[in-house]
């Protein structure tokens, strides 16, 4: 029998949020509600769509290696350099473009114990050792003690913001402090795939510290507010060494043709971006007041997701959603055994949630009762 390295014995498959198709099967129902993987609900712009109708007679062409076009367009956009610039299948590719080119046989990496799962996988693939941070109470990224966490051996730190999954940010101030705190030896990886649905005042935009900083990366996306989540063409913005030594370890066809015409299309498309990130904040809004009226506790999210405590076996609700055709994620994967995250969606397919999960409650606190009423009988 042939074995396997001992690092993949460490690691587990992804697990995804159940397929709408899957969900028909198994089920026999003809709505389906998808709120489970943070998809846009609103669709992609117009624009994607005729680039990729345009494109597609290159289909018999490999893609350029480097998404030149891409990069120059987004690069005027974002007032960086284009050779700042790498793109990837998804930003998931330029996490482990990362870990490949930097981590070796032991180094450490920070990040926090609940954020986006595809960190810890891929640290210890390269043979990295992962050093999980709690979290702080709201589901907040602990910057004091991941800072605490850096010692000789630490090689690279993550920090998610807004986080996957708990949507929450971390302050202006903390995180000016936290960047200044990390070595200039360790690569900061600031992954901000969710950055343009944060309204608050206290989100940093750091970008424009990237030239001070020559140690830090920010990964961004065109898979959630753009909507090209089935395209896959993430990007990261670092120094010009940096993307030297990625593209020396990256496939060089990663990103397809059709991909990088609808991201590039997409950046010219301002209306359909602050649509969607009106229709976003619109949604969020009627949740986080359906919320407060049924008193259940969620985190302050800014992000297209909202993690909810329901105060009952996220197992359990899940399962219950799924019956109506609406699935979400059970945050017992997560490590809140009470909680679940809902993607935000179209305002009936919100309704169409808070009904659910109401009428799940309900039975709940009535079986609850039961119980009680028959533990003092």
């Amino acid at each position: 029998m042939v074995h396997t390295r001992p690092q993949i014995d460490k690691i587990s498959m992804y697990s995804p949020g159940k397929p709408v198709e899957e969900l028909k099967r198994e089920k026999g129902l003809s709505r389906i509600v998808k709120m489970a993987s943070n998809e846009n609900p609103f669709g992609y712009s117009p624009l994607a769509a005729e680039a990729i109708r345009a494109e597609m007679k290159e289909i018999p062409l490999y893609p350029e290696v480097t998404s030149p076009l891409l990069a120059e367009k987004l690069a005027n956009k974002l007032g960086v350099s284009p050779n700042q610039i790498v793109f990837g299948n998804g930003s998931d590719e330029i996490i482990r473009l990362l870990t490949r080119t930097y981590i070796n046989e032991g180094d450490e990496v920070v990040m926090a114990r609940v954020t986006f799962p595809r960190y810890k996988p891929n640290v210890i693939i390269e043979g990295g050792v992962p050093v999980e941070v709690k979290m702080l109470e709201g589901g907040r990224h602990d910057l004091t003690e991941m800072a605490a966490a850096i010692n000789e051996k630490t090689k690279m730190v993550f920090v998610c913001n807004p986080n996957n999954p708990t949507g929450t940010i971390v302050d202006k101030a903390s995180l000016k402090e936290f960047i200044q705190q990390v070595p200039s030896h360790v690569l900061l990886v600031m992954d901000e795939a969710y950055y343009e649905y944060a309204d608050s005042d206290e989100y940093l935009e750091t970008l424009p510290l990237l030239h001070q900083h020559k140690n830090m990366v920010v990964l961004r996306t065109f898979s959630k507010v753009y909507g090209l989540a089935g395209l896959r063409v993430g990007y990261g913005l670092m120094d010009a060494e940096m993307v030297k030594a990625l593209h020396k370890v990256k496939e060089p066809f990663n990103v397809n043709r059709l991909a990088q015409a609808a991201a590039s299309a997409s950046l010219d498309d301002d209306e359909f971006l602050h649509e969607s990130i009106r229709l976003n904040q619109q949604g969020r809004e009627y949740l986080i007041q359906q919320f407060k009226e049924m008193k259940l506790d969620y985190f302050k999210s800014q992000t297209n997701f909202i993690m909810v405590d329901i105060a009952a076996p996220a197992e359990e609700v899940y399962e219950f959603l799924l019956n109506l055709g609406v699935i979400i994620r059970p945050g017992h994967l997560m490590g809140y055994p009470t909680m679940i995250r809902v993607t935000i969606g179209e305002q009936k397919d919100n309704h169409y949630f808070i009904d659910g999960l109401k009428a799940y409650l309900e039975n709940y606190r009535m079986n609850e009762k039961e119980v009680k009423s028959d533990e003092h009988a």
